[in-house]
């Protein structure tokens, strides 16, 4: 279990099962009371079963957490923003053998990331207190000494999670990234099927054979989904698939422009986008993960029940990504690049992070008239690729609700 102090806020974050929770306000105040009394409510009790309060009230954690509940009294952070990054994406490689026709990224130079700047992105990530490094590609598995890479993190004290199209694990590779404490690994599919799966990606076959290695260890591994117009009717098939397997979860992801497909063609209408919500209700037995830039679903589904602190597109608000060149990002599929090698001169002070933040008073269209605003400000990247503007709003949300005028 991980903390760490935000303004009048305390984030508690548990690495083995991905769970990080924002408690401010009365919650906070219950967390004090509970630490220093014992004294226990239902909120405490959800902490506790979510393994983010310490059961044993005299140990080590209790203090940690007491400690960091003081800081949120006098901690700063940007605009809107967390003090530091939550988690942090770093693509380690541009190289892949597969040919995803919806593929984002750069391939046509092979870049890979050394260990010597993995590592010292890795220390500038622990004395800031990030929870999470999440390692993706390009295909990840290739990186020769990957567990090194793992180990690293780990080490660090901090979650280490890799997103992968399953191309390059064995049996073998898992148990080295095993010792190495790797906490989670997601596989990317995008049907039940080889021939729904192809109109997106590429390597049916590899993340099959990846997800029946991970189904038969004691890893904790979930299915990254992008939702699409060729796979939305599939989805209850794959959340079968996955539960058959026994995984943690099913993260879906919202599918983004790329320069190999027609946006339009594939993007889900607003009957499709519906159709979705109606099955997400409906799933039980799995945990489902929301992409944070489908926060127009979050709204769909919990209204104004969205805890304000989490919410919309996180984005140089909760995490950042770098390249494997070391270039710093909002996220990897935004143009937004910076050359700057601190992190936290970057999330203080980036320009680029700043128009960011500034959302609900520089963004237009739609989104601007929408009741939803603070808490979803659509998708950044979206907007960028489409209107070359990331402030251009989304003016095709199917939860659009016009503000009412007072």
């Amino acid at each position: 279990m991980i903390c760490r102090a935000e303004p009048s806020t305390l984030m508690v974050f548990n690495a083995d099962n991905g769970i990080t929770a924002a408690i401010s306000s009365n919650e906070l105040y219950s967390l004090k009371a509970y630490l220093e009394t014992g004294l226990q409510n239902e909120f405490i009790s959800r902490l506790i079963d979510l393994e983010l309060a310490p059961t044993d009230i005299s140990g080590y954690e209790m203090q940690s957490l007491l400690k960091e509940i003081e800081k949120t009294e006098n901690v700063s952070a940007p605009l809107r923003s967390f003090a530091a990054p939550e988690s942090i994406h770093i693509d380690l490689t541009t190289v892949c053998p597969l040919k995803c026709p919806h593929c984002y990224k750069d391939t046509s130079q092979d870049t890979e990331m050394s260990f010597e700047v993995f590592s010292s992105i890795i220390d500038q990530a622990k004395a800031l207190g990030v929870f999470q490094i999440a390692l993706g590609g390009g295909e990840p598995l290739l990186v020769k000494n990957l567990p090194t890479f793992v180990k690293k993190v780990t080490s660090c004290g901090m979650a280490c999670t890799i997103t992968t199209s399953g191309y390059g694990l064995t049996v073998e590779l898992l148990e080295d990234l095993k010792v190495s404490g790797v906490n989670h690994i997601q596989v990317s599919l995008n049907g039940s099927t080889k021939e729904i799966n192809s109109n997106s990606r590429d390597g049916f076959d590899k993340a099959i054979s990846a997800l029946d290695i991970l189904a038969g260890s004691n890893v904790l591994f979930g299915i990254n989904w992008v939702a699409r117009m060729d796979n939305v009717h599939d989805f209850e098939n794959v959340v079968t698939y996955a539960k058959r397997l026994k995984a943690d979860n099913i993260n879906i992801l919202r599918y983004k422009p790329s320069m190999r497909e027609d946006y339009g063609k594939y993007v889900l209408t607003n009957e499709a986008f519906n159709f979705l919500v109606a099955v997400i209700r409906k799933i039980s037995g799995i945990k489902i993960k929301i992409d944070s830039a489908f926060s127009n679903i979050l709204c769909h589904l919990y209204g104004n029940q969205i805890n304000t602190i989490n919410c919309g597109c996180g984005a140089g608000r909760r995490f950042m990504m770098i390249d494997p060149s070391g270039r710093f990002k909002p996220c990897s599929h935004m143009s937004l690049v910076s050359e700057e090698q601190d992190i936290m001169e970057y999330w203080i002070n980036s320009p680029d992070l700043e128009k960011l933040r500034k959302g609900e008073e520089c963004i237009y269209g739609n989104c601007k008239s929408c009741s939803c605003l603070n808490v979803c400000r659509g998708c950044r990247a979206i907007c960028e690729r489409i209107h070359n503007d990331i402030n251009a709003g989304e003016n095709n949300c199917p939860v659009f609700i016009k503000k009412e005028m007072v």
